[in-house]
């Protein structure tokens, strides 16, 4: 089923204007008629893991995606992204900075955000880079697990042009399972870079 704004539970739509989604609907379309298929879930707080990661285009392809839909969904970008003049757009489009380079508490953040919302998504990319990985890194796991919260799988495919909505996954006491379980799920589908993969 590809979604459409309305389906988008309330307590997670920004209300932005119609402009705005407008402008996203129309670069989906421009770059090649993306939509995005599955059901958003009827859940309050979680984290979406998005993949595979391989290009710069997935940001902006998520982005698109999410102007059209009128989704609030906030995510996770290296702080060095949030620098001036772009930093407060980026802010207010739902960017949250990170240091990777201190790690050390960052998942306990994120988690009490999340235990403190009354509503929130928040995406990662779980590869944490655009270069090849072995495996994902499993802060997302922990962070869901710590904000009792599933995550949402995200496939980025560029062959079939979609953004698919898995199945809610609940993360268990195995990160590295659960990591590779959902890096399984982004197996299936054709990155922008596949060597990258």
């Amino acid at each position: 089923m590809s979604v459409n704004s309305q389906t988008i539970p309330e307590y997670h739509r920004a209300h932005r204007s119609s402009v705005a989604q407008w402008l996203g609907r129309s670069l989906l379309r421009l770059w090649g008629g993306w939509r995005v298929v599955g059901d958003v879930p009827a859940q309050r707080r979680l984290i979406i893991a998005v993949g595979p990661h391989t290009s710069n285009w997935d940001f902006f392809i998520c982005l698109a995606a999410m102007l059209a839909l009128d989704m609030r969904i906030h995510w996770l970008a290296k702080h060095s992204v949030f620098r001036p003049p772009l930093a407060g757009l980026l802010v207010r489009l739902g960017g949250i900075a990170v240091n990777r380079g201190k790690p050390e508490g960052m998942a306990a953040d994120i988690a009490a955000r999340l235990n403190q919302a009354e509503a929130m998504m928040i995406a990662i990319t779980p590869e944490g880079t655009r270069k090849k990985v072995a495996r994902l890194k499993t802060g997302f796991v922990r962070i869901a697990r710590a904000a009792d919260c599933p995550v949402l799988p995200l496939i980025l495919d560029f062959q079939h042009r979609e953004l698919r909505l898995h199945p809610l996954f609940w993360p268990t006491d195995n990160a590295d399972q659960d990591a590779a379980a959902i890096r399984l799920l982004f197996a299936t589908a054709t990155a922008k870079i596949p060597a990258n993969f």
